[in-house]
């Protein structure tokens, strides 16, 4: 039998790694709570790091609908041996629809902060509607999302 990825891809049960950017992309689609800690850490003034990103308070609410979801599946990502083992791996059928939810929902906000600045330039926002848009492109593309999501269903 060839294997569709390199061998290092695959865990010692034989399934599919899941890749770097994976989590990267999670991470970045948390980055409502990162922000929120990391302006707690600043002493001068917490709410200026906010407000860079976030230049009206419910807009950083509105990232924790998208924060939320996306720690609890990357905690899911990275526990999944202990879940396959408890024989709950019917979670990662569903893993699809949460990454097209939470990257909608993201791109969704972003496109209302930018009509909230009334589309005006602002490098923050520029930045991470380019990151979304091409994580959002990644994980469409991605070979290795297809083969681990097809091994993971195989598997659940």
């Amino acid at each position: 039998m060839k294997l569709k990825l390199p061998l290092h891809k695959y865990d010692e049960a034989g399934r599919v790694k899941p890749p770097w950017l994976l989590f990267l992309c999670l991470c970045f689609l948390a980055r409502g709570i990162v922000v929120f800690i990391a302006s707690l850490s600043f002493r001068q003034d917490g709410g200026l790091l906010l407000s860079i990103f976030y230049p009206l308070k419910y807009q950083f609410y509105l990232s924790l609908l998208t924060a939320i979801p996306a720690i609890m599946t990357l905690l899911f990502v990275g526990f999944r041996e202990r879940i396959w083992k408890a024989g709950k791996g019917a979670f990662y059928i569903g893993v699809p629809v949460m990454l097209a939810y939470l990257i909608a929902s993201d791109l969704i906000i972003q496109l209302y902060i930018l009509r909230a600045q009334h589309f005006a330039f602002a490098w923050p926002t520029a930045l991470t509607l380019f990151s979304a848009l091409l994580f959002a492109w990644y994980l469409i593309r991605s070979k290795h999302m297809r083969i681990m999501l097809a091994d993971w269903r195989l598997n659940s």
